[in-house]
């Protein structure tokens, strides 16, 4: 028995298939594939989003609650946490304000360039942060299941040769 996300991807292999019948230039594989890596994306977003609401959390603030944890003081500067969580800055000062409003991290300046502004974890954001760690331990482990070591390590060599040609194809990204 199929389960939804593979009565998914049939559906999707069947309009590309259609549709390469009509544009025989269109390469199936290379189109399923990133059509499969977008739909996995979406899945797996909305995975960690269910495990995390009922604690009024996303994938965002989850993301910059354990770099913080995993900072040696704590605390890091906004603008440096913008690559990890894939946010904007303006959109890290709204999580940021969130965050802070909740108690789970403080602002402060930087000791060292006041200009800047320093995100630091509070013990109930620590705390928060490591009671919702095994939580996304199951999904990711349940993600990956029985998947033999040498294939996520080749699924992750793939993915880092895709992210190179993504670079080299526009490398203003």
């Amino acid at each position: 028995m199929q389960g939804p996300l593979e009565l998914r991807v049939a559906e999707i292999e069947g309009a590309i298939a259609q549709i390469a019948g009509r544009f025989p230039e269109v390469p199936v594989s290379d189109t399923l594939t990133l059509r499969l890596l977008m739909l996995l994306g979406r899945e797996l977003s909305s995975l960690l989003e269910s495990a995390l609401r009922p604690h009024d959390l996303n994938d965002t603030d989850f993301r910059i609650l354990i770099c913080l944890v995993s900072q040696p003081d704590g605390g890091a500067c906004p603008s440096d946490l913008c690559a990890f969580v894939a946010q904007s800055p303006a959109n890290m000062t709204r999580v940021a304000d969130a965050l802070s409003e909740r108690g789970l991290i403080t602002r402060t300046t930087s000791e060292h360039d006041r200009r800047r502004t320093m995100l630091r974890i509070t013990p109930a954001g620590e705390a928060l942060a490591h009671s919702l760690m095994p939580l996304v331990l199951g999904i990711t482990h349940g993600v990956f299941g029985d998947m033999p070591p040498p294939a996520r390590r080749s699924l992750l060599d793939s993915l880092r040769a895709l992210t190179e040609q993504i670079d080299r194809r526009d490398p203003s990204r």
